[in-house]
């Protein structure tokens, strides 16, 4: 008899902890549910940059050489985020050469869509952190919201906030802020669509800045050209990187052969492709290396 009272007192506590393994069925409704994270526990650097009155998702990391060469503005590739690919390699491996790098979240690589499509684009690619974060900022009490779930924003005021904030305006304020730091060398930086960005960028904003460089980029948008172009400009590109974009990117270095602009560079990365995850230095090594011959003539020792 008392073995039989503890056995049932064994099973009520294994119940009472955990009443869904005795229940038969799981509570999975909790996976339906985005889970929200702050973006600066996962991502390194992480700040809400301003743009007007909204804020876009922003990661700076400032350079930890000594040696302050500069300023890297980064724009990532469609599909892609701050920490992806190239982008996400060069912006935390950069700073440790002497340069400080800004990436920034771009939700729209084409502003060529009228008003019903930017609000349906928006739904869908509306990034939940930066959402978040963007209503903790422009609201009257921050703290009262600072856990709030993804799914207290509908998606029509989600669409609203990025109404206010085209690409261009989120390029420009990030170069804007790295332009008021001081640096002497700004350099804009973007991979696959983020170097057509990059491309456009030149022709667009007010701030200074002194190289481009565009890894595996495809072709140009239309009425996008890279012949204009006066300041130095790398191309790098990965020997297993599709064929089309190869294809795209050897037509322009024959392009700026014919007009004779010593300004442009190209350099192979036998092994990458679009990742770079098997030559992560060969690409930072690359990108610093040239940096440094073009705008700092000095030898590239770090």
């Amino acid at each position: 008899m008392q073995i039989q009272r503890r056995l049932f007192l064994t099973l009520c506590i294994l119940f009472l902890t955990n009443p869904a393994a005795y229940a038969g069925a799981v509570d999975d409704s909790s996976a339906e549910k985005p889970q929200i994270f702050p973006q600066g526990s996962v991502t390194k650097g992480y700040e809400a940059l301003p743009v007007g009155e909204q804020t876009i998702a922003a990661a700076y990391l400032s350079q930890t050489l000594g040696i302050p060469r500069g300023a890297v503005l980064l724009l990532h590739d469609i599909n892609e985020h701050i920490d992806s690919a190239a982008v996400g390699l060069l912006r935390r491996q950069l700073p440790s050469y002497g340069w400080n790098t800004l990436a920034i979240k771009i939700i729209r690589f084409s502003e060529d869509t009228d008003q019903s499509q930017l609000t349906a684009e928006t739904e869908a690619t509306v990034d939940p952190v930066e959402a978040v974060q963007t209503a903790e900022v422009s609201d009257d009490n921050p703290a009262d919201d600072a856990e709030a779930p993804v799914d207290s924003l509908t998606a029509e005021s989600s669409a609203e906030i990025y109404k206010m904030v085209t690409t261009a305006e989120r390029i420009d304020a990030a170069l804007l802020k790295l332009q008021q730091e001081g640096h002497e060398n700004i350099v804009l930086i973007g991979q696959g669509a983020g170097g057509r960005l990059a491309l456009k960028a030149l022709n667009e904003t007010a701030v200074p800045v002194t190289a481009l460089v565009m890894i595996n980029t495809g072709a140009l948008s239309e009425g996008i050209g890279i012949t204009d172009v006066t300041i130095p400009t790398l191309e790098i590109m990965g020997s297993r990187q599709k064929d089309e974009v190869k294809q795209a990117i050897l037509q322009r270095q024959t392009q700026m052969k014919t007009e004779q602009r010593t300004n442009y560079h190209l350099r192979q990365i036998t092994g990458a492709d679009h990742y770079f995850s098997s030559a992560p230095k060969q690409l930072t090594n690359q990108v610093h290396g040239w940096l440094v011959k073009q705008l700092l003539d000095e030898e590239a020792s770090q």
